[in-house]
């Protein structure tokens, strides 16, 4: 395994100091992910269900800019035969 992060360092002092920190990124994410168990998909519906209703309570006003996305949408990605 030594011989792996040997490898690895020798390949990290190659890259230019302007693309470290897009490195540090890549390896940090790849680790968290490493370390982390995979959620189940119960959890996950879990975690979401925890956003259901969340639309009750808007103003009238808020209602009103979300028909008219909606009506946006239908507008720009009406089939076009």
């Amino acid at each position: 395994m030594a011989g792996i992060k040997e490898k690895i360092m020798k390949e990290v002092e190659k890259i230019p100091k302007n693309k470290i920190a897009q490195l540090y990124d890549v390896v940090h994410l790849f680790r968290v992910e490493v370390e982390s168990p995979k959620k189940a998909p119960k959890d996950m519906c879990i975690g979401a269900a925890k956003f259901f209703g969340i639309w009750n309570d808007i103003s009238t006003e808020e209602n009103a800019v979300l028909e008219e996305i909606q009506a946006r949408r239908k507008r720009t990605y009406a089939p076009r035969f």
